[in-house]
């Protein structure tokens, strides 16, 4: 995409016609702000877990239903959902509270389980990268 752009600054400075010249800057401009947007984005945004009703959405936007999650473990301030047939949690199911979300987050955490009949298990767990 920034390769497009050069092209067509270079055409943009070396062209003669007005009304061809107006056209490209505005696209030059439409795609650098593009550009800057996924920049930012990418670099700016903190991946998250969606608890709803019946399943979990990862940080990696992959919906698991409830019924593929065998349990919750939670190691000091690290939790991980656990899948079933898998001896590891995945990484994109592993997620930390921030501070002072920390006691809300649990709570919501401790219902979402109890409302979709699912263990919380205080103990260590590995994580499959």
């Amino acid at each position: 995409m920034l390769a497009i752009e050069v092209v067509f600054f270079r055409n943009v400075i070396f062209d003669e016609n007005g009304i061809l010249k107006y056209f490209l800057i505005v696209i030059l401009t439409f795609i650098l702000g593009y550009i800057l947007f996924l920049i930012r984005r990418l670099f700016f945004t903190k991946p998250s877990i969606t608890l709803e009703s019946d399943h979990v959405i990862s940080t990696n936007h992959r919906k698991y239903d409830a019924s593929q999650i065998e349990c919750i473990y939670v190691n000091y301030k690290r939790i991980g959902i656990k899948l079933y047939g898998k001896r590891l949690v995945p990484m994109d199911l592993c997620f930390y509270f921030q501070r002072n979300q920390e006691s809300e987050g649990l709570e919501e955490l401790h219902a979402w389980a109890a409302r979709n009949h699912k263990d919380m298990k205080h103990k260590f767990f590995q994580t499959l990268a």
